[in-house]
């Protein structure tokens, strides 16, 4: 025994071709560390669990990422006919907002599909669909409420509807008439926002996703944990939120409040001007002085790998569910069949019809019923 929990056996040098004796060593006590039961399971964890969950996280990205792209053998036939009841089942300012893809010129064609509805639902006239066009004989406020009909008429018009008749009613009127495309500035915004709402809800809460973005995390930290890069992991989060918050305030600065009295705004201006820059500083220097051996590296990737998966499954939440797909291929299909290239139900054929006659009048400037 040279050193405390050491010991040097020694051959002496021979022939190459010699037999050895055999060789029993009594090792003293405290030669080893008595190891646990709870020691054991925590090796065991390491050498076989660890792997597991590090292979878990983009496992479950995977997945999710599969679900919502909807290979083409999970994707159900394509519509061949036009949904009457999906069409109804959405007011016509989401209706355009659809069909456009979101564009900037869809708020106009939203906005005018509402005054269309109006006038179909005879809460007010118009003199033609183009920009000249003026609105008369709109619902009085008491006519809608004299009667519990009445009420049930007027909401059960879509939001998006009743908030463009507030818009065009607020406007002053020459006799009865008013110019409908002086109501769109005033109410573009509010429309906007209200659609959006109507189209969250037809998306429901997708728990899924978020059971999903929650697991993937509680999973990185579990692998930070045992591979003990659980500060490491902390510092490289932090600086990616910094990054994060600091882009999103330059993009989306409407999103963030707005600090009213001068205490809160000495606290925004110090959070943004110290307490970011700080946090950043703090992250950095401590990945850059900590040292991760090379055991720990593949974890460190997985660890790495879980965030991208984080952000990668709260960023498909913005992509449209099966239902919001169905609705706006039911919309394409109902521009088709107004083209003659697909057949639909007959009261389609009669809005299509009325709807040229309606075109017609307008050209002659002629009186609408």
């Amino acid at each position: 025994r040279s050193a405390p929990n050491e010991i040097l056996v020694s051959i002496p040098a021979g022939k190459g071709d010699r037999v050895l004796p055999d060789i029993e060593i009594e090792y003293p006590a405290g030669t080893f560390v008595t190891v646990t039961s709870g020691k054991r399971v925590q090796l065991w964890l390491s050498d076989h669990f660890l792997p597991f969950l590090s292979i878990l996280g983009p496992l479950i990205v995977g997945l999710v990422a599969i679900l919502k792209f909807r290979p083409s053998w999970l994707v159900p036939a394509p519509l061949i006919t036009v949904d009457a009841k999906v069409t109804e089942s959405i007011s016509p300012a989401l209706a355009a907002y659809l069909f456009r893809d979101w564009k900037a010129d869809a708020a106009k064609a939203a906005f005018m599909a509402s005054v269309c509805h109006l006038a179909v639902k005879r809460t007010l006239r118009i003199s033609s669909l183009g920009e000249e066009a003026e609105a008369s004989d709109l619902l009085a406020k008491q006519d809608r409420r004299k009667s519990k009909a009445g009420r049930a008429k007027w909401y059960d018009l879509p939001a998006a509807t009743r908030l463009v008749f507030g818009g065009i009613a607020k406007e002053p009127s020459v006799g009865d008439r008013r110019r409908v495309k002086n109501a769109r500035p005033d109410v573009r915004d509010e429309l906007h926002r209200t659609i959006t709402e109507e189209y969250q809800k037809i998306r429901g809460i997708d728990r899924w996703s978020l059971a999903a973005a929650a697991s993937i995390l509680v999973l990185g930290i579990a692998v930070a944990s045992f591979s003990g890069l659980f500060l490491f992991s902390a510092a490289i989060s932090g600086l990616l939120l910094t990054v994060f918050l600091v882009v999103a305030m330059f993009r989306h600065p409407e999103r963030f409040p707005v600090a009213t009295g001068t205490f809160e705004q000495f606290k925004q201006a110090m959070s943004l001007i110290v307490g970011l820059p700080m946090m950043a500083i703090v992250a950095l220097v401590y990945i850059g002085t900590t040292e991760v051996i090379s055991e720990q590296w593949p974890y460190l990737m997985a660890i790495l790998l879980h965030i991208v998966g984080v952000i990668a499954v709260l960023a498909m939440l913005r992509i449209p569910t099966a239902k919001q797909r169905q609705i706006r291929n039911n919309m394409l299909v109902l521009n088709r069949y107004l083209r003659g290239e697909v057949d639909g139900p007959a009261n389609v054929g009669r809005m299509l019809r009325a709807l040229s006659a309606f075109r017609r009048c307008a050209r002659h400037r002629t009186s609408l019923d």
